[in-house]
């Protein structure tokens, strides 16, 4: 009997850390319709095809998230947009409109996107925020980030990935 239930044991561990890691590098983006903060609807990966995207999920309510990378992506996507980078933020929560926070965030050019009730986040394998995916340009994931991590880091993972792209 107890043969059996070290093998359950082993089973059912083996299988909640399976779901808890969420996508693996060399997995595929998954197929999701998410809104802009203006309420506009845009897919994934559809949208972005031929894209290298770095997909960084947070919350405006995130105490651990650095709201300040967002503001840092927008040169990062200046510098690399022309070799076709697209840095695309999800914030993991509900907001209001009229949030007085949201308001730093107005002049971001690249697509802020609202997954409300973080289903979204949870068919990426989100399992604690920040995290970040870096995809190249056809959807299949090279780079995954599990807190925060810095620019420079960031751009190092986003720089091997379109390097890649250009073998």
């Amino acid at each position: 009997m107890k043969p059996l239930l070290l093998a359950l044991l082993i089973m059912t561990l083996t299988a909640c850390q399976q779901h808890s890691s969420g996508l693996q590098v060399g997995d595929a983006m998954p197929s999701v319709s998410l809104t802009n903060f203006q309420g506009k609807a845009v897919k994934l990966p559809d949208e972005f095809k031929g894209k290298v995207t770095l997909i960084h999920f947070w919350s405006i309510d995130c105490h651990f998230c650095d709201k300040e990378v967002l503001i840092a992506l927008e040169p990062l996507y200046e510098k690399y947009k022309q070799q076709g980078f697209v840095p695309i933020a999800i914030n993991e929560s509900r907001i209001k409109p009229n949030d007085e926070r949201l308001k730093r965030f107005e002049k971001l050019t690249y697509p802020l996107l609202v997954d409300e009730y973080g289903l979204i986040a949870k068919q990426f394998g989100v399992i604690g925020l920040p995290t970040t995916f870096v995809f190249d340009s056809t959807g299949v994931l090279r780079e995954k980030v599990t807190g925060e991590a810095g620019m420079a880091e960031y751009e190092k993972r986003l720089i091997t990935v379109l390097s890649r792209r250009s073998l």
